[in-house]
């Protein structure tokens, strides 16, 4: 048995009161529905005038809400606005400061869920070609930087890559930006003579369409191509006889086009049912090439649903800017079209982007095309969500059918106006809806991953810890989170309190959109001093993963059986690269682990929280990589002191720089430890400098916690609940 998993066993027989039991699968959730149900709709108005600016002045008297032809009585009226940004003054001699890093420990407790506007910004990397990408970066990066406003809402989705980053604007723009240079293109171009646009092929393998059959022979045939058939003449005639290569080559494009469609229009549909929930200004733009609408795909059907859902207007940026010679007339071409179809040619562009502009006009949205300017028509898009208005009522119909509901909002006595605002809703249900997902993907659990706001159901804390290297390349990285217990619903039975939750902890890398995953159900049978004890340090849950250096947003989900309650958290970190003089995430606790002899370990629990009682002892663990060795003895020099730092600056405790001993193999590790009998309650910041004796390089961490009191209020360590790895390591 090795080390760790005996670690693991010793750590379940000391909880004694958490029974984890691993289910193969994540189970169904319910159907969505609209949030808000029949009690009351909210509904987000955008009232632009003719110049395109937005009117600010109207009061409840002014607009008129109907739903089914029945006009409504407004309960509430609410205007906001985003104020517009102050033109900063920098000195060019003056770097611009560089953003904060995330916090050590994030939490959900301060989460202000549906505050400010909410962007999706679908950069549709398998439409765009690389010669339209490059625009499409500039503008999305131009918008990012000049239309986004402290607290709004970004996720960036590229549905071919798989990257999919939420963040809070603005400390969140050095990552976005840096994401949108890092994505590429996904689609070539077609530049072979027997080129057929998406239309074309599934006109000709779908319909069988005789005119355009006819149309792509005839350009075959112009451009020298050998069909099977051999003759010239059938291809001027109303009815053309099917040639094998051209109902072929029509075969292989649409699959083609079919393949990107889908995976298009489910990352719409997904980035679009993670934020039903989401109260005020929603928008979902569509950076792409464009596709064509395939009455064949339910795609179209599910995403125009799931906006109205969502409340949430889908607008098209068409990337091609301005149009120039359409494809088969451009110099690399060089063959003159068919008279008979120079027409066809020029309306090609339509043709091919048939899709993607009907999901903005079904959807309340509109399309930015013909313009190099792309930045000026995501302009539009953020000055249509600068002003609105938030108007609430509660429907006369209160028949719980699930039937969808038009919505119209009117404005009768303002002239020269346009009125943007959802077109309806569906109503709740007391019949359940078999769930068309695909087993094992709970849908709730899902929209709330993906959602960009995290919900506080739940209270949660969580934190990470990197470590070694791997064989493989990677870092060890453990991710703890711990979860506030007297949320949850506990019944007695037979002394113990009973409860049930389910967990899904994701780890995903931000420019690849790669992640790790791991879902677990925790029974819970706790005693009352356990129960007591969690009540004060909550219930921990540590995941190891192994991971590639770069930026990753972990996020969990945990619902509570009981009462379905949903709890969610998204913590940002970094993997530095490894092949470097660097030191393992120190790790603060008042917990050491026990050994399976019963003697307390030389390895320290993982917490996330970072409050401890005074009087208690604080220990400090960290691990050295990458020193420079002496070439004789093949062994590390490296030396660390460290200082605690009160509130005020005055010292609590230090110790001077010292050599850390390595063992047989060279490993560096370091435990530090001190008593918080006279530290009174604050913050407090353990300050720790690491020297490489041999190459002179340094580092210096800061690592804050709070000391709580008074004495004995706060519990002794409970022991981390382990989700299926040790919570020691390295």
């Amino acid at each position: 048995m090795s080390r760790t998993t005996r670690a693991s066993l010793a750590w379940i027989v000391l909880l004694a009161g958490l029974a984890p039991a691993q289910e193969p699968g994540t189970p169904e959730g319910p159907a969505l529905t609209f949030p808000a149900e029949v009690e009351q709709v909210t509904v987000d108005v955008v009232v632009i005038d003719k110049n395109g600016e937005p009117v600010t002045d109207l009061s409840r008297d002014d607009v008129e809400v109907y739903e089914g032809g029945v006009r409504q009585t407004i309960a509430s009226f609410d205007r906001f606005e985003v104020a517009l940004p102050e033109e900063p003054v920098v000195s060019p001699a003056e770097p611009a400061p560089a953003p904060p890093p995330p916090p050590r420990v994030s939490t959900n407790a301060d989460e202000k869920a549906g505050r400010g506007r909410t962007f999706v910004l679908v950069f549709d990397d398998v439409h765009l070609s690389p010669y339209t990408a490059q625009q499409a970066r500039t503008a999305i990066a131009q918008f990012l930087r000049t239309e986004t406003r402290e607290g709004d809402k970004v996720t960036l989705v590229a549905p071919g890559s798989g990257a999919w980053w939420s963040t809070r604007m603005g400390e969140g723009l050095p990552d976005l930006l840096e994401l949108v240079s890092k994505i590429q293109a996904l689609n070539t171009p077609e530049t072979r003579r027997d080129w057929m646009s998406d239309y074309e092929a599934m006109r000709i393998h779908v319909f069988r369409d005789n005119m355009i059959l006819n149309r792509v022979q005839r350009r075959f045939e112009t451009f020298a191509l050998p069909t099977l058939t051999q003759q010239s003449q059938h291809v001027r005639n109303m009815m053309a006889t099917e040639d094998p290569y051209v109902t072929g080559r029509a075969a292989e494009v649409y699959y083609a086009a079919q393949t990107r469609n889908r995976v298009t229009l489910r990352a719409i549909e997904r980035a679009l049912e993670a934020i039903v929930a989401v109260k005020g200004r929603k928008s979902l733009v569509i950076v792409s090439d464009g596709f064509v609408y395939d009455t064949h795909l339910d795609g179209f059907r599910k995403v125009v649903d799931a906006s109205r859902r969502a409340n949430t207007a889908i607008y098209f940026v068409n990337s091609r800017g301005l149009e120039g010679l359409p494809v088969g007339m451009d110099a690399e071409t060089s063959t003159i079209l068919p008279g008979e179809d120079l027409g066809f040619a020029f309306s090609q562009e339509a043709e091919t982007t048939e899709g993607s502009s009907s999901l903005a006009a079904d959807t309340g949205g509109f399309t930015v095309r013909n313009s190099n300017d792309l930045a000026g028509g995501l302009k539009r898009i953020s000055d249509e969500t600068r002003a609105y208005y938030l108007i609430g009522y509660n429907p006369t119909n209160t028949a719980r059918d699930g039937v969808f509901r038009k919505i119209e909002v009117k404005v009768p006595r303002r002239k020269g106006i346009d009125v943007r605002a959802r077109r309806g809703y569906y109503a709740p249900s007391d019949v359940e809806v078999a769930d068309t997902e695909k087993s094992g993907v709970n849908r709730v659990f899902q929209g709330a991953l993906d959602s960009p706001y995290d919900m506080d159901g739940l209270p949660l804390r969580m934190t990470h810890f990197v470590r070694e290297e791997t064989l493989f390349g990677k870092a060890r990285v453990y991710v703890a989170a711990e979860v506030d217990v007297r949320g949850l619903h506990l019944e007695e039975e037979d002394g113990r309190a009973m409860g049930s939750l389910q967990f899904l902890l994701v780890a995903i890398q931000r420019e690849s959109g790669e992640f790790s995953r791991y879902d677990q159900k925790l029974d819970l049978k706790l005693d009352p001093e356990t129960r007591d004890r969690l009540n004060r340090t909550w219930l921990p849950i540590v995941r190891e993963f192994e991971l590639s250096p770069g930026r990753y947003r972990a996020k969990i989900v945990v619902q509570d059986k009981g009462t379905g309650r949903l709890g969610t958290l998204t913590h940002l970190f970094e993997v530095p690269e490894l092949r470097r003089f660097r030191v393992s995430t120190p790790v603060l606790s008042d917990i050491r682990e026990v050994s399976p002899d019963g003697d307390s370990g030389q390895q320290l629990a993982l917490l996330a929280r970072r409050d401890f009682a005074q009087g208690e002892s604080l220990f400090c663990q960290l691990d050295v990589f990458g020193a420079a060795r002496l070439e004789q003895s093949g062994m590390p020099r490296v030396s660390m002191g460290y200082e605690v730092r009160r509130p005020d600056g005055g010292l609590l405790t230090a110790e001077a720089p010292n050599i850390v001993n390595p063992t047989d193999e060279g490993r560096l590790s370091r435990m530090i430890g001190f008593s918080l009998a006279g530290a009174e309650p604050g913050d407090y910041v353990i300050v720790m400098r690491v020297r490489d004796e041999l190459s002179g390089r340094s580092l210096e961490l800061r690592e804050p916690f709070s000391v709580t009191g008074p004495a004995g209020s706060a519990a002794p360590g409970t022991p981390t609940a382990s989700a299926g790895s040790p919570p020691g390591g390295g």
